[in-house]
């Protein structure tokens, strides 16, 4: 088995490299912020498809191709609460990440969203940098994850 890709790199950083450009799913009912976060994700390097309702999105995210989720909270035909609910049986491999961003920002709204599954939570009104941080580091994030846990027992911080 190589461990090596064709021009010397080590596998893992292959595959790290390969996670950069993700398929991203934006699901936000009012069809002027979903453009604009449409815009924003792609030009931050990324595939982009856009949903305007609950139900949309759950059958998206169902299909199996996307990697993460911008998901809003007040949507119609389905909240982003309820959306994650359903999506609390998926295996590992086919769930995708979830931000949720959204104007339901209170203690317990962000509990309830933390409680729902979601993976990170950004309030509206936000800066379109710290949107294309946060999804940077969710991909980061779960690309690193993904390399650790191909190869176990390798020590952290060395090698990566």
């Amino acid at each position: 088995m190589r461990t090596t890709t064709c021009d010397g790199h080590p596998r893992a950083v292959a595959d790290l490299w390969r996670n950069l450009v993700a398929r991203i799913l934006i699901a936000e009912d009012d069809p002027d912020l979903c453009l604009l976060l449409r815009l924003v994700v792609s030009r931050a390097g990324h595939e982009v498809v856009g949903v305007e309702d609950g139900v949309a999105a759950l059958q998206r995210i169902r299909g199996g191709d996307i990697d993460l989720v911008v998901l809003d909270n007040q949507m119609p035909r389905m909240t982003g609460l309820e959306v994650l609910g359903e999506c609390s049986d998926m295996d590992a491999e086919s769930k995708p990440i979830f931000l949720m961003l959204t104007a339901l920002a209170t203690r317990k709204d962000i509990r309830a969203a933390y409680v729902a599954g979601v993976d990170d939570f950004l309030a509206k009104p936000f800066s379109r940098e710290e949107l294309v941080d946060r999804i940077q580091q969710l991909l980061d994030e779960a690309a690193l994850e993904g390399s650790l846990a191909a190869s176990p027992g390798r020590p952290l911080g060395r090698g990566l």
